[in-house]
């Protein structure tokens, strides 16, 4: 039980949907109509409705918009405390779709066969590999743009291919050059 006075602020759609809590929910709204405001008060209302914060999982895009949406929790829970305030027991995770992958690798790095400490590349970090690679499979990288080389790696990838089964497919010279470059990236 609460003192629902965080809800004051909200406007009648805005209520309907930060108070919902059973079952899905789906919130459409063009820019500037206060999605973010009802993300955050929902968050809060669950916390007073005595969910644990723990149990409360919030994701978005960009770093940008889930530090917004972290600081807009904490100073709301921290405004419109639960009753109970054994309820608060740390904050809820907000995070983005890669940072919250991220965290799925790590605390499952065992069943999945990654180390505990692994690194995730970005696309310079890539190209610098292929780039290696190339150079391992004793291929000039002036001659086989190492850009290139990626982007047939990852459609392979896509396709779910692995890089055995692209060089058994192979129907061309720069196709074996990418499986062959691929098994050493």
């Amino acid at each position: 039980m609460s003192d629902n006075s965080y809800l004051t602020s909200l406007n009648q759609p805005q209520l309907t949907a930060v108070t919902t809590i059973s079952g899905p929910l789906l919130v459409l709204a063009g820019a500037g109509s206060g999605k973010t405001r009802v993300i955050t008060h929902r968050i809060v209302h669950l916390i007073h409705q005595g969910v644990a914060p723990k149990n409360i999982l919030a994701v978005t895009f960009t770093n940008k918009a889930a530090k917004e949406m972290r600081n807009r929790v904490e100073k709301l829970v921290h405004e419109f405390p639960p009753i109970d305030r054994a309820v608060v027991d740390g904050m809820p995770i907000v995070t983005t779709f890669h940072a919250l992958g991220v965290r799925i690798l790590r605390e499952n790095h065992d069943v999945l066969g990654l180390r505990k400490h692994f690194s995730i590349y970005d696309r310079s970090d890539s190209l610098r590999a292929i780039k290696q690679a190339l150079e391992l499979a004793n291929y000039n990288p002036k001659e086989f743009e190492p850009r290139k080389i990626l982007g047939r790696i990852s459609r392979a990838k896509g396709d779910a291919k692995t890089p055995a089964e692209l060089k058994e497919q192979a129907s061309s010279f720069i196709d074996q050059v990418t499986a062959e470059v691929w098994l050493k990236y």
